[in-house]
């Protein structure tokens, strides 16, 4: 059987589309820059992660007044880090259960929080969280805590509004922190 000039060009042509879609697109959309037209996530670039003490100094947030769950941030563990993330522990309380205590971050940049670990109250040691992936902060539901965090405490403009001890006495004063960043000292 024989294929004309054209036929032959053609079937190359083919071949070498579906090998170039093969590798190059799909792969590069996987990629670890997240960068590709698959992609929920971003993975912003980050400093080590080195967890803190235990929680000692928790600040009440005020997410709604009634709700069985309340949420407390702790003080010292409050840290900005290079690319517009505040990281801090997060602790979950009910009136008569058991804490929920990890370890996040929060990127202004990207409008994005993520899980570094959860705290193993019978070893008092951090447990790091597997995976790690950077999820989008919703403006409401289920993760309304990480929506009141971003958006009241730590961040405005897509950028940190301060330093820790700034991100500290916003969450303090509550729904009456100024929604600028008038709270901000000199200290940098």
């Amino acid at each position: 059987m024989t294929f004309s000039a054209s036929a032959r060009l053609r079937a190359t042509l083919l071949v070498g589309l579906l090998l170039g879609l093969g590798s190059s697109p799909l792969t590069h959309a996987q990629s670890a820059d997240e960068s590709g037209l698959f992609s929920a996530k971003q993975s912003p670039a980050e400093a080590p992660v080195t967890f803190p003490r235990a929680p000692a100094d928790l600040l009440h947030m005020h997410i709604t007044a009634s709700g069985a769950l309340q949420f407390y941030v702790d003080r010292g563990s409050i840290s900005v880090e290079p690319g517009q993330t505040v990281r801090y522990t997060l602790v979950g309380k009910t009136p008569d259960g058991p804490s929920n205590i990890t370890y996040e971050g929060i990127n202004c940049a990207t409008r994005q929080w993520t899980l570094y670990g959860l705290w193993n109250d019978a070893s008092q040691k951090w447990v790091a969280a597997s995976g790690g992936d950077w999820q989008r902060i919703p403006e409401n539901g289920a993760t309304r805590v990480h929506a009141t965090l971003y958006s009241d405490d730590f961040c405005h403009n897509r950028a940190v509004r301060g330093t820790p001890a700034d991100l500290a006495r916003r969450i303090e004063m509550g729904l009456h922190a100024p929604s600028d960043n008038s709270l901000m000292t000199n200290e940098r």
